[in-house]
């Protein structure tokens, strides 16, 4: 592996840095179940981890027919996840304070990339002391297109007047991962809920097992 001049780390955030994903994961079936689509299972909710409305929509209608009210049992979902976390709080991912810390240390520019409304983000960043940590927290929404196309990073990129080339994008999920590739970001996975197919290895820099481990890639 060829070592980059790498300026700035962007990190996805549900999944990668809080422990979230799996929670979403659990309450999209639920949700589903609710609303009267008991076919619904763990593997269709994890085809929408981080991708952005319009395409989950038509992701879910081709699969289960336009009966399927994808913004209804999203905003079920939403609430859900909400009262979970607020319930028994969110808990961080191995490794980030160490990342954080040595990205500080050497001057090198952290954002966070995530599909979250920025609201939410926000908050949950605010609520975990990390929100101050990053230079930038780039939502999805800013954009017409979500992940897994690349306007976010390009976004983040452009913000942080960097070029992808020179970025390491962290991601735990393949429409993320998609997203940073096609982007031109050097891709880090950290699997969460899944591990990465052939195809997703073919897109990737690296893959660790914590955070803390990219900095041995440094």
């Amino acid at each position: 592996m060829n070592k980059r001049k790498i300026n700035a780390v962007l990190f996805d955030m549900d999944g990668t840095i809080t422990d979230t994903e799996r929670v979403y994961n659990k309450n999209w079936v639920e949700a589903a179940h609710q609303m009267g689509w008991p076919q619904f299972s763990r593997e269709d909710a994890l085809d929408l981890r981080s991708g952005y409305a319009a395409y989950s929509k038509k992701l879910m209608q081709d699969r289960f027919g336009e009966g399927f009210d994808y913004d209804a049992i999203h905003t079920v979902c939403g609430q859900l996840v909400d009262a979970e976390l607020k319930r028994d709080g969110i808990d961080l991912k191995p490794g980030i304070h160490e990342i954080l810390s040595f990205l500080h240390e050497r001057g090198i520019k952290a954002a966070v990339v995530t599909a979250t409304g920025i609201e939410r983000a926000t908050a949950r960043l605010k609520s975990l002391g990390l929100y101050d940590e990053f230079d930038t927290v780039i939502s999805a929404h800013f954009v017409e297109l979500g992940k897994p196309n690349p306007d976010p990073y390009i976004y983040a990129c452009n913000e942080l007047n960097e070029d992808p080339a020179n970025c390491f994008a962290v991601e735990d999920a393949p429409n993320g991962v998609r997203s940073a590739y096609r982007a031109g970001c050097n891709v880090i996975m950290v699997p969460d809920l899944t591990e990465p197919d052939a195809e997703l290895n073919e897109m990737l820099y690296a893959r660790v097992d914590s955070l803390d481990k990219i900095i041995d890639l440094f």
